[in-house]
C-alpha cells in the first residue's frame, strides 16, 4: 500500500475539517432556505386568498379565475380556488373535466363537516397540508363575515421542486468550495513541505552517494522550524564528515605507523653495523680521497639514522614526560645547535623572546624535537640568503605560550597545503615528510594547536601551548 506523502498528510486534516464545517453550514443553510421557500409560497398564497376573500369582492367563478390567472406562479403550476357561499353552494376554478375536481370538493365538504380544519370560520387566514384528489397540497382557507368560505390549494410538488433547486445550488456551491479548499490546502501543504522534501532528497543523496555529497545552501534560508531543522541537519552531516575523515585518518596513520615501525626496525640494526664498520675503517691510515669518502658515507648514515628515529617517533609515540621548562632557553639552545647549518645556508636567525614567559609544564625532549623540526623545515624552505624569525610571546588571559617560526622562503605550494601535516607529505625533493607530522603530534600531545599562514613572501608557523596540558 502506497504511503501518504507529507503534503497529503498536512492537507487532509484541513480538508476534512473544512468539509465538516461546510456540511454543518450546509445543513443549517438548507434548513433556513427550505423554511424561507415555505414561507414565501405561503405569503403569496395568503395575499391571493385575502384578495378573493375580501368582503367587498364579488363571489363567482369568473372572479376567482381572474384572480388565479393574474397571479404569477412558478413552473406553470397555479393555485386553485374552491369556495362555498352562504348557502353551501360550491364555486371552483378546477377543471370540470378533471375527475379529481369532484373528489377535491367532496373532500373539503367532509373536512368542514368533520371540523378537521382548525380555525375555520375565524377572522384569520389559516394554512395546513392536506391530501385531496390524490395530490398533496398546501391548503389556505379564510371566511368572510357573511359566512362564505374560501379555500386555496397549491401543489406541494411545486414547493418541493423549489427546495430541490435550492439544495442543488447549495450543494454545487459547497462542492466548489470544498474543491477550492482542497486545492488551496494542497498548495499550502506543498509550500510548507517543500523544504522538508528537499531535506529528505538531500538525505537520500547522502545515503546513496556518501557524506561528500553537497548540501543545499537554500535549506537554511527560512528562520522558522524548517530552517532550524536544516541547520541542525547540516551540523550533523558536517560532524559525521569530520568523524569519518578522522576515522579514515586514524586508520591510515595506524597502518602507516605499523609500516614505519617495521621498516625502521629492519633498517636500524644494519645501519648501526655499517656505521661501526666505517668508523673503524676511517681510523686506519688512508689518503685524503678515501677519508673524504668515509666522512661522506658517515654523514649519509647519520641522515638515515635520523630518518629512522623519526619513523620510530612517529610510529610509537610515548606520553610526554612533563617538567618545568623555560621555552626561551630551549629556543636559544636549538637555534645554537643548528647554527652551523644556518651559516652554511647563509640564512640569518632572528630571535625575539618574550622574557615574561613563565616556565611551562612540557616534555623537554619533545619540545626540542618540535623546535628542531620547525627550524629545519624553515631552513630547508630558503635556498640562500634568507631569514628565519623565531618569536615567543605569552597570552596571560588564556595562559597560553605562543611560538612563531617564520621564514622568507617561496611559500608552500597550494596543492599540498591541505595535507601539509599528513605523514610522508613533503614540498622538498628527497624530504621524508615526517617532520611536520611529528611536530603536530607533539603539539597535540601537549594539548596545544599548530597552524600556518603562507604566501609567496614566506611561511609562518604558529604553535600555541597551554601552561599545563
Amino acid at each position: 500500500m502506497r504511503r501518504l506523502g507529507l503534503a497529503t498528510k498536512i492537507a487532509l486534516p484541513f480538508v476534512a475539517l473544512f468539509a465538516v464545517l461546510l456540511i454543518g453550514l450546509g445543513v443549517v443553510l438548507t434548513r433556513e432556505i427550505f423554511n424561507e421557500v415555505e414561507l414565501a409560497a405561503e405569503r403569496k398564497l395568503r395575499f391571493v386568498l385575502s384578495v378573493a376573500a375580501h368582503r367587498d369582492m364579488p363571489l363567482n367563478e369568473t372572479f376567482l379565475r381572474g384572480i388565479r390567472d393574474r397571479a404569477q406562479w412558478e413552473e406553470k403550476a397555479r393555485a386553485e380556488f374552491v369556495a362555498f357561499d352562504e348557502r353551501g353552494a360550491a364555486l371552483t376554478t378546477l377543471d370540470a373535466n378533471d375527475p379529481r375536481s369532484g373528489e377535491v370538493v367532496q373532500g373539503l365538504r367532509k373536512a368542514i363537516a368533520d371540523k378537521a380544519l382548525p380555525g375555520l370560520g375565524g377572522p384569520e387566514t389559516q394554512a395546513t397540508n392536506v391530501s385531496l384528489g390524490g395530490q398533496d397540497c398546501l391548503l389556505l382557507y379564510a371566511t368572510r363575515p357573511s359566512g362564505s368560505r374560501f379555500f386555496l390549494l397549491y401543489p406541494r410538488e411545486v414547493i418541493e421542486q423549489a427546495k430541490r433547486r435550492a439544495f442543488e445550488r447549495i450543494a454545487t456551491i459547497g462542492a466548489l468550495g470544498l474543491l477550492l479548499a482542497a486545492i488551496l490546502a494542497r498548495l499550502v501543504a506543498q509550500w510548507i513541505s517543500r523544504p522538508v522534501r528537499r531535506l529528505a532528497a538531500t538525505a537520500d543523496r547522502l545515503a546513496r552517494g556518501g557524506l561528500q555529497e553537497p548540501l543545499d545552501p537554500d535549506l537554511e534560508a527560512s528562520r522558522d522550524e524548517i530552517g532550524r531543522l536544516a541547520a541542525a541537519f547540516r551540523q550533523m552531516v558536517e560532524a559525521l564528515r569530520r568523524s569519518q575523515e578522522e576515522r579514515v585518518k586514524n586508520e591510515r596513520l595506524a597502518a602507516t605507523g605499523k609500516l614505519a615501525a617495521t621498516v625502521a626496525h629492519e633498517i636500524r640494526n644494519p645501519l648501526t653495523s655499517l656505521r661501526m664498520t666505517l668508523q673503524m675503517l676511517a681510523q686506519k691510515p688512508a689518503d685524503e680521497t678515501r677519508r673524504e669518502a668515509y666522512a661522506m658515507l658517515l654523514g649519509e648514515i647519520d641522515r638515515l639514522a635520523l630518518t629512522v628515529e623519526e619513523l620510530l617517533t612517529f610510529a610509537r609515540p610515548r606520553p610526554p614526560q612533563r617538567e618545568p621548562l623555560n621555552l626561551n632557553r630551549c629556543v636559544r639552545d636549538t637555534v645554537a645547535f643548528l647554527g652551523r647549518q644556518f651559516e652554511h645556508a647563509r640564512v640569518e636567525a632572528v630571535l625575539a623572546c618574550d622574557e615574561s614567559l613563565p616556565d611551562l609544564a612540557l616534555d623537554p625532549n619533545k619540545i626540542r624535537q618540535l623546535l628542531y623540526n620547525l627550524l629545519l623545515n624553515a631552513l630547508q624552505a630558503i635556498v640562500r640568503n634568507g631569514k628565519v624569525t623565531v618569536r615567543t610571546s605569552w597570552d596571560a588571559a588564556a595562559k597560553v605560550a605562543v611560538l612563531d617560526v617564520c621564514d622568507t622562503g617561496p611559500g608552500i605550494p597550494e596543492e599540498v597545503r591541505d595535507r601539509l601535516f599528513e605523514p610522508f607529505v613533503s614540498t622538498k625533493p628527497g624530504g621524508g615528510g615526517l617532520g611536520l607530522a611529528i611536530a603536530r603530534q607533539i603539539v597535540e600531545e601537549h594539548g596545544g594547536q599548530i597552524a600556518f599562514e603562507t604566501s609567496q613572501d614566506g611561511t609562518s608557523f604558529r604553535v600555541q601551548l597551554p601552561q599545563t596540558g
